[in-house]
C-alpha cells in the first residue's frame, strides 16, 4: 500500500478511528488546539509541518502539522501509534521535527518520538524535514557504517532484527486494520529473549488481554530454542502457559453472575464448559474472548474479571508474589488473610469464602483499591 493511501496524523485519519486509541486523549482539552480546515491545512507552510515526504512518483506528502500546541501534541500522539507505516529514516525526520515543536510549545510528545529523536546522531544529517522516499538503503548504510552508533545504540544483530528477521523471532506479530503486519519486539539471540522477558515482567497488565498470552508463549518458545532460562520471569511463567486453568469452572461461573439477565448467553456458558473438554485450551480462550466481546464483558478485564486466556489457561506460577504499594505481597500473605476474619467483615463473606478456595486468581483480577486492602490486612493495617 502506497503511503499516500496509509493513516498517519490526525487529518488523515477521517474515520477517528486512531482518536479512540489514545491513551491521553482527555488531554487535548488543556491543550489549545485550533482544528485546521482544509484550506487552512493547505495554506501552510512546509516547515510547519513535521515531515515532508516526496514519493517516487514526485508528489508531495505533508504530514504531522506543528504550527500550534495543540497540532504538534496530537502530532505526537498519532506518530506514537502510527509510525511503524513509515521507513526508518522518515520515522526519526518526523521524531525531531514534532519533539523540537512540543518542547517549543511546552506540550508533551510521545515516548515513541522521545525515543526516536534521542537516537538521533550527527550522522544521520537530518537539516530538514524532507524525506525522500527510496532512500532508506543509503540511510541503512550510513547507519551500519558509523562504528560510533553501532556501539552505543545498536549491534549488527540489532540492524539484522529490524529488516531481516523472521516474525517467529518476534514476541508480538500483529495484524493492523489495513492488512500490514506489525511485529513488536525483536529476539534474534539469547540477550534480546531475555529483555523481552524483563519488559514483560514489568509491563504485562499495561496490554492488550490478548496480546499477552502470545507474548509470553513467544518468548518461552524462543527461549527454548535457543536454550535461555526464563525460569525466574514470573510473567512469561504465568502467561505462556498452554495447560488448563483448574479453576476454570469459577471463571466461567463468575461470567454468570456478570450477566444476571441474559439467559441465552448463560446457557452459551452453559455448553461451553460442557464442550471445550474436546477442544484445546487456546481455542477455548479464542472462543471465550468472542464470547466476552459479544456480551460487552470484556468492559470488566483486569477490573474484577480474569481476561479470558488468563481464565481458561493455567496461569499461577510457583512462587507467586505481587507488588502493591511497594512491599511485596507473596501466597503465603493472600493465605493468611483468607484463614482470616477481616476480609469477611471488609468486602462480605461470599467474597471471603471464594477468596479462601482461589486467592491468588482472585487477588490478580482485582482493582487496585481492593488490592491494597488485602495488603494492609496481612500486614495488621486495617
Amino acid at each position: 500500500m502506497s503511503l499516500a493511501a496509509q493513516v498517519l496524523d490526525y487529518y488523515d485519519d477521517v474515520n477517528r478511528t486512531y482518536i479512540q486509541k489514545l491513551a491521553s486523549a482527555k488531554a487535548l482539552t488543556s491543550v489549545p488546539m485550533h482544528e485546521l480546515s482544509p484550506v487552512e491545512h493547505s495554506c501552510l507552510n512546509d516547515s510547519s509541518f513535521g515531515l515532508i515526504v516526496l514519493t517516487k512518483n514526485a508528489s508531495v506528502l505533508r504530514r504531522f502539522p506543528v504550527n500550534d500546541p495543540g497540532n504538534a501534541w496530537l502530532s505526537a500522539q498519532y506518530f506514537q501509534n502510527t509510525h511503524s507505516k513509515l521507513a526508518f529514516p522518515a520515522r526519526f525526520i518526523a521524531a525531531k521535527h514534532i519533539k523540537e515543536a512540543c518542547d517549543a510549545y511546552g506540550v508533551p510528545t510521545s515516548s515513541a518520538v522521545g525515543a526516536y529523536a534521542s537516537r538521533i546522531d550527527e550522522s544521520d544529517r537530518i537539516h530538514s524535514n524532507l524525506f525522500q522516499e527510496g532512500s532508506e538503503a543509503s540511510w541503512m548504510l550510513n547507519k551500519m557504517a558509523n562504528t560510533e552508533l553501532l556501539a552505543k545504540q545498536a549491534s549488527a544483530a540489532e540492524m539484522d532484527a529490524l529488516i531481516n528477521l523472521p516474525d517467529a523471532q518476534f514476541a508480538l506479530v500483529l495484524k493492523s486494520g489495513d492488512g500490514s503486519t506489525v511485529r513488536k519486539y525483536a529476539m534474534p539471540d539469547g540477550s534480546h529473549v531475555k529483555r523481552a522477558a524483563e519488559y514483560f515482567d514489568k509491563y504485562a497488565m499495561k496490554m492488550e488481554p490478548g496480546h499477552r498470552h502470545q507474548f509470553a508463549a513467544s518468548v518461552q518458545r524462543r527461549a527454548s530454542e535457543l536454550n535461555v532460562d526464563v525460569s525466574g520471569f514470573n510473567g512469561i511463567q504465568k502467561w505462556a502457559s498452554s495447560s488448563w486453568n483448574k479453576h476454570v469452572d469459577y471463571h466461567l461461573e463468575q461470567r454468570k453472575s456478570l450477566l444476571p439477565n441474559n439467559p441465552d448467553a448463560k446457557s452459551v456458558l452453559a455448553k461451553f464448559a460442557e464442550e471445550m473438554v474436546d477442544s484445546e485450551p487456546t481455542q477455548a480462550a479464542e472462543a471465550l474472548a468472542t464470547f466476552d466481546r459479544a456480551t460487552g464483558l470484556d468492559r470488566y478485564y483486569d477490573r474484577g474479571l480474569q481476561d479470558p486466556y488468563a481464565s481458561v489457561m493455567d496461569k499461577v506460577a510457583t512462587g507467586w508474589s505481587a507488588e502493591v504499594d511497594g512491599v511485596t505481597l507473596t501466597d503465603a500473605d493472600l493465605t493468611k488473610v483468607a484463614n482470616g476474619d477481616k476480609l469477611g467483615r471488609y468486602l462480605g463473606s461470599s467474597f471471603a469464602s471464594q477468596f479462601k478456595k482461589h486467592a491468588v486468581e482472585i487477588f490478580e483480577s482485582l482493582p487496585d483499591p481492593q488490592k491494597v486492602l488485602i495488603k494492609q490486612i496481612a500486614f495488621g493495617e486495617a
